[in-house]
């Protein structure tokens, strides 16, 4: 299968394959996690499915169909929560850390940020990264977690100045910690983390987060901490100081609330036992049959009135349909917050329609 979502073996296509369906056969269709098969949804028999001709063949047909339905799905189910749930953060895009210096740093083999956060059900977009130096040169940012090298990007500095270099985003799923880090030929400049200023006043402290995670000026420690960090040896890392200076960088980026990792986590869905993961599930099959009895209806190589007819395709669609509004009000209404930490029961007075969601 080539759907890019972790939805993708939630649903198979056939328990097996079929001698009288000429289309080539993948072991994978069989593949269900949930128990549900695209051919076995009522009305939806596979030899039927795979004579209507056209231009795709019958694997293609439920691949698109099932694509088109988790896209549904993730609309429709976010629409529904929304109705009883609210962020209980503000949504930040922007800067972690200041372009402005006053003098610079001493020099270590390297030099970054470390972040962490544990806050179940948010992300980091990574969009940017300025470097303030006392030299012009490309140098490689490596993004690592408490174990491995996550990504490798490479960033531009221009010395004495703040540089902005764009890259394509890189979401890191809150959880832990990671590290932001790379090496240069020269010497980083002293820009803060943060102003300091008000009530609130930079800390670090994993072991003690809500010390540290609360509202000030700077909007992003409503999610996590960031520290500066240096060190000579990346083994002990986790064992670096820490500090308000930034040591020359800052992120671009977005903190979020990702409401769909509630239903895709590796670590919490049971899509065959659990309740709420196996209404999923089945709204993505019955979506999934829904497009595929539209295809059914707008088919012009097949004749309608030879197969089941007008009336039969419009009661399959409509029953496919109601199957699916029952799902997501089903998923809607026992939601369960314990695997989302950003959202909250929407209050009696109303939530910011503003806020955005991946």
């Amino acid at each position: 299968m080539s759907i890019n979502s972790c939805f993708s073996q939630i649903i198979g296509f056939s328990r097996r394959e079929d001698a009288c369906v000429t289309d080539a056969w993948i072991d994978d269709y069989a593949i269900s996690e949930s128990g549900l098969y695209i051919d076995e949804l009522p009305g939806m028999p596979q030899r039927f499915v795979a004579s209507l001709g056209g231009n795709y063949d019958i694997w293609e047909k439920m691949e698109n169909a099932m694509e088109n339905a988790i896209n549904a799905f993730k609309i429709d189910a976010l629409q529904e929560i929304l109705k009883l749930y609210e962020p209980s953060r503000d949504e930040f895009r922007g800067d972690i850390g200041y372009r402005t210096f006053t003098g610079s740093l001493t020099s270590s083999t390297y030099h970054g940020l470390r972040m962490y956060s544990d806050i179940i059900g948010g992300s980091f977009v990574l969009r940017g990264v300025y470097l303030l130096l006392n030299v012009s040169e490309w140098v490689t940012l490596n993004i690592y977690d408490e174990y491995d090298l996550l990504y490798s990007v490479n960033v531009q500095s221009i010395a004495g100045k703040p540089k902005y270099t764009a890259i394509t985003p890189i979401t890191l799923p809150l959880g832990g910690n990671y590290y932001f880090l790379y090496s240069t030929t020269g010497i980083p400049y002293n820009n803060h983390l943060t102003c300091n200023c008000g009530s609130y006043k930079w800390c670090f402290n994993p072991s003690r987060s809500s010390l540290c995670m609360k509202t000030s000026r700077d909007r992003w420690t409503q999610w996590g901490m960031v520290a500066g960090v240096k060190g000579d040896d990346l083994n002990i890392r986790d064992d670096w100081g820490t500090g308000r200076d930034a040591q020359g960088l800052v992120l671009h980026g977005d903190f979020m609330c990702d409401v769909m990792g509630v239903f895709c986590d590796d670590d919490h869905s049971n899509w065959s036992s659990n309740r709420l993961d196996f209404a999923v599930a089945n709204a993505i099959w019955y979506k999934t049959g829904e497009f595929l009895a539209t295809y059914v209806m707008d088919s012009e190589e097949v004749s309608r009135r030879t197969l089941l007819g007008v009336e039969q395709w419009n009661a399959n669609r409509a029953m496919y349909n109601e199957k699916y509004v029952q799902m997501i009000n089903f998923i809607a209404q026992n939601f369960d917050e314990n695997r989302n930490e950003c959202l909250k029961c929407r209050s009696a007075f109303g939530y910011n329609l503003n806020h955005q969601y991946l």
